[in-house]
């Protein structure tokens, strides 16, 4: 009976409860992918992607097509449907469908909106895959909607804008949105002979001209190099747009223009230093001028610019929207003393809301700490970028493919943080051949390296193994950071990395045997144990520090732990997290013939759209809870009254029997006299005191449903509470 009333009396006070995990397939034997998910400020979910068709909707859901003028050219397309599905909070019900009409574009691969994480949801934008000749600027579109699901179900783009891309720039989509409605993104090819750049679109959509880069087009025809815009002597109205243009022939891009530029020792971040204050300057010998450009080499560390491959490969771009600062990643190719070998050279690149440069990483030391100027001989990649606007740091996802000496820099050698420790601090084992993943978390302002941890999975059958971890969550798996495992490749999901209320680090990734903690939904078996793993997909959570996981879960077709048969199945391509779980969206692999790859993952209650097994390549969708997934404030923390803003308050525990705990009052609250009051059902105030942070007692109150109000420095703070004896 108590149990009854505490369900009962949370509904109708308003508080949300949680439930259990949730894994459903979704389709009916066409072909289904969601790449993105995200929460609105009201909980309820966006996942976007394509189906081949739609008939697995339910009679009772409308279909909303987007109007949009202007042509989108996918004239070699599948015939698909791109396709945004609107969810309840809880994921269990389809709200909405809007799709773009069938064929238009390939899928709707990412959405976002100009507003902070947690926050109201202000407008959205999307991006969608095209596949269309280079003539005819097949690649992806960015668009506007016309709403945010909140005000208004989308019914047509307010704009979109056609970019030609290839490689890098169609797979991955580089490209954010400033809080005033600019949008910065990558065009072209990476890695060719042909052309890539960076734009950026004004508020409506158009190229727009930006002060502080160096490359402008003018009206009319023809380029100028020269910063700001401002100083044009043709007037800066004569100047059509701008860009940063990714290529050495011909341009000077990213390097010093001055003697003086080229030849300055600047810190590296981390302890180091390098040469040069552009980061391609280490790829030739001497500056650049704009108006005689050379492109000679090699530079001081050996590397020279590689001339087969002209254009270099700009791969995940991030915004910071309270600045408007932006944050591009990408890398060089580059030869070593002219031998001819492609390998790339990472480098993360900041700039500011007028487009100038404030720092940049190359992610490992150049010349190291005691002074020695090394080669980094891997391969690297900039694979996300994201924001930690609680830390102040910007998150980058990196890859190396192979390891030497000097790579990627380890979690417990950072300058800046001598106490700082990684999950995996370095790369082990000899297996040299593999893509080995790594997240770092640099300061936003200066770019020094804060906290760093590898993301390198173990081997299937290595020795070698270390110690059991510490962390009871972990489950007696062996501590990377002692012995020697051979390690796996190892990748996170692209340009889809995100980042909680906290600063906790949010990563889908593809690993061989990956670590699972005690807490997870789907286990791997441990790495000293007979039982054989599989590849896989797995989700993981990393404390903000990086130091170890919170949460670390396969999401694989359930396999065979003798034969290995049955996984390497289901690729997740979109995370989120929210004040309960964990959402994620993916695929089920099927075969060329149609055929669904090994076997299902396990599900739980599956919604009456869905599926319990995959038809064929399917799509996938997860909503996984428990008790240490849930954050209160990795929600929207504003609710509405009376057209009036609200701030949240969290307490607990909630029900409560004799008293309450509150958070949720900001730091700055914390010096003024805060009044806590608590109000019943008719509104009338049963309790008014001065909150000095302690709990609160309430066991003078009947059982019942409450408001409990804190007013502080002229806010309120409020939040529904139940109260039981």
């Amino acid at each position: 009976m108590k149990l009854i009333f505490i369900l009962l009396g949370l509904s109708v006070c308003g508080i949300a409860m949680g439930q259990s995990n949730l894994a459903t397939y979704m389709g009916n034997g066409g072909k289904e992918t969601l790449y993105d998910v995200f929460q609105l400020s009201d909980g309820t979910v966006l996942a976007t992607g394509y189906a081949d068709n739609l008939n697995w909707l339910p009679a009772d859901i409308s279909i909303q097509y987007l109007d949009y003028s202007g042509s989108i050219p996918n004239s070699l397309g599948s015939n698909r449907y791109g396709v945004i599905v609107h969810l309840s909070a809880n994921v269990e019900e389809i709200l909405h469908v809007v799709a773009f009409p069938q064929g238009t574009v390939e899928d709707v691969r990412y959405i976002k909106t100009n507003g902070m994480p947690y926050q109201q949801t202000q407008d959205l934008y999307i991006s969608c895959t095209t596949a269309d000749t280079e003539n005819n600027n097949g690649g992806y579109i960015i668009a506007k909607l016309n709403g945010n699901f909140i005000d208004q179900v989308p019914t047509a783009l307010d704009w979109h804008n056609v970019v030609w891309a290839a490689s890098y720039a169609q797979l991955m989509h580089p490209w954010d949105v400033t809080s005033d409605g600019k949008v910065y993104y990558v065009s072209g090819e990476a890695h060719g002979y042909d052309w890539s750049a960076m734009y950026c679109l004004d508020a409506n959509g158009a190229r727009s001209v930006v002060e502080h880069w160096r490359t402008h087009w003018i009206d009319g025809g023809g380029e100028w190099k020269g910063t700001p815009a401002s100083s044009y002597s043709g007037g800066a109205e004569a100047l059509a747009y701008s860009g940063i243009v990714f290529k050495i022939g011909g341009r000077c891009e990213l390097r010093s223009w001055t003697q003086d530029e080229f030849e300055s020792i600047e810190p590296d971040g981390n302890g180091g230093t390098r040469k040069g204050h552009w980061p391609a300057d280490f790829l030739f010998n001497g500056p650049c001028d704009p108006n005689s450009p050379t492109a000679n080499g090699p530079g001081y560390t050996g590397y020279s610019a590689e001339s087969c491959c002209p254009v270099w490969g700009a791969s995940s771009v991030v915004v910071d929207r309270t600045n408007n600062h932006m944050y591009l990643g990408m890398n060089f190719n580059r030869i070593v003393n002219l031998r001819i070998r492609l390998i790339f050279e990472p480098a993360v690149i900041a700039f500011d809301a007028d487009g100038a440069m404030l720092w940049w990483s190359r992610l490992y030391h150049e010349i190291t700490p005691a002074g020695d100027t090394v080669y980094s001989l891997p391969d690297q990649y900039v694979d996300a970028l994201a924001i930690d606007y609680t830390q102040g740091q910007l998150v980058v996802a990196a890859r190396a493919h192979g390891n030497n000496t000097e790579n990627l820099w380890e979690g417990n050698e950072i300058a800046s943080n001598p106490a700082a420790s990684g999950f995996q601090n370095r790369f082990t084992g000899t297996q040299g051949d593999i893509h080995e993943s790594w997240i770092g978390k640099l300061d936003l302002q200066t770019g020094d390296l804060i906290h760093a941890t590898y993301v390198a999975e173990y081997a299937e059958g290595t020795g070698g193994l270390g110690t059991p971890l510490a962390d009871p969550n972990a489950g007696n798996w062996p501590d990377p950071n002692t012995g020697w495992p051979d390690l796996n490749t190892t990748y996170i999901a692209k340009n889809n990395m995100k980042i909680s209320s906290n600063g906790d680090v949010l990563i889908a990734g593809q690993g061989r045997r990956t670590m699972t903690t005690v807490n997870a939904w789907q286990q791997m078996p441990l790495p000293q144990s007979d039982l054989a793993g599989c590849w896989n997909s797995f989700l993981r959570l990393y404390r903000q520090d990086l130091r170890y996981p919170k949460y670390s879960s396969l999401v694989v077709g359930e396999w065979d732990t003798q034969t290995q048969t049955g996984g390497d199945n289901i690729r997740i391509f979109g995370v989120y997290k929210t004040h309960l779980g964990i959402l994620a969206v993916g695929r089920h692999l099927a075969t060329a013939g149609g055929q669904a790859l090994g076997n299902p993952m396990p599900v739980s209650n599956v919604p009456y759209w869905g599926a319990s097994a995959p038809n064929g390549e399917s799509a996938v969708l997860l909503y996984l809870q428990n008790d240490s997934l849930s954050f209160a404030d990795d929600q929207f923390n504003k609710v509405m009254e009376s057209n009036r803003m609200i701030n949240r308050l969290w307490l607990y525990p909630n029900p409560a029997d004799d008293s309450f705990a509150v958070s949720g009052l900001p730091s700055s609250t914390r010096s003024v006299d805060t009044v806590l009051e608590v109000f019943d059902q008719t509104g009338r105030c049963v309790l008014k005191q001065v909150f000095d942070g302690r709990a609160v007692a309430v066991d003078a109150l009947k059982s019942g449903c409450y408001v409990v109000r804190c007013t502080a420095a002229g806010l309120r703070y409020e939040a529904p509470l139940v109260i039981l004896h």
